[in-house]
């Protein structure tokens, strides 16, 4: 894959989304230590780490499925620790899981409906957004009547995405996305993702792909053992002597 080519994004002076020293707890063991992450308007940011570095549970603590011990999760300068998923997805955050976790007896029209379940009674609103995911992905729209497990998997994957975007997110969250996927799959998959950036908004990659996330992000994190042991610009951290050794087998 080839590095980003884009310019970093614009930013505004506060962040759209900031974990500020954030503590997470299963029971009394600690998976997050004083974890700091910000992602301002239209950026990629990626958070790289081994498995078990506590990627997937950041994802979980910024939707609400997590709260925390300590710190604070703040949506557009507002604290949402408070809030219920359902509450945080309304907000304008929607996460994609990993593994895609689509619905396999529905179809690929009814996935993307599912999808769109917070905003129900914006029926303009939806089918605007219909028409966008359709333009995006063009499979979906030809496969639009098919079920959701003849799909392959990286159409699955695709549909995953258009599912989350289908709520009309201002910051997506993407949980391992090139989970399954083949060297080629994977790289169409992260084109596809600068582009969602491309149109406006924020997106959050947690990922083992190291190369693949910080190939296409602005800025990226390192996690390690739940504490973040590197941060800066993505194409320094390509190039950072820990990071390729680390996480890019050079």
């Amino acid at each position: 894959m080839m590095q980003a080519d884009l310019p970093r994004a614009m930013v505004t002076e506060r962040p759209e989304l900031e974990l500020s020293h954030v503590d997470v707890f299963y029971g009394k063991v600690q998976i997050l230590f004083d974890l700091s992450i910000s992602a301002y308007a239209g950026q990629i940011v990626a958070v790289i780490g081994a498995n078990g570095a506590g990627k997937s549970t950041t994802l979980n603590l910024i939707v609400g499925r997590l709260k925390a011990g300590a710190g604070r999760v703040e949506f557009g300068g507002h604290d949402i620790g408070a809030l219920s998923v359902e509450q945080i997805v309304a907000s304008g955050i929607a996460c994609v899981p990993q593994r895609r976790r689509i619905f396999s007896t529905l179809s690929v029209k009814e996935n993307l409906e599912v999808g769109a379940y917070v905003r129900r009674r914006d029926k303009g609103g939806v089918s605007a957004t219909l028409d966008e995911i359709y333009e995006l992905f063009p499979v979906l729209k030809h496969k639009a009547g098919e079920m959701g497990g003849v799909l392959s998997g990286g159409e699955q994957q695709m549909l995953a995405i258009a599912r989350g975007l289908m709520a009309g997110p201002r910051i997506l969250l993407l949980d391992e996305p090139s989970m399954g996927l083949s060297p080629k799959l994977t790289t169409e998959m992260f084109l596809d993702i600068r582009r969602i950036a491309r149109a406006g908004r924020t997106v959050v990659i947690v990922e083992q792909n190291a190369f693949a996330a910080l190939s296409v992000a602005d800025h990226g994190y390192v996690l390690e053992g739940g504490r973040i042991a590197l941060e800066g610009a993505a194409a320094q951290l390509l190039h950072d002597d820990h990071v390729r050794d680390a996480y890019l087998g050079a």
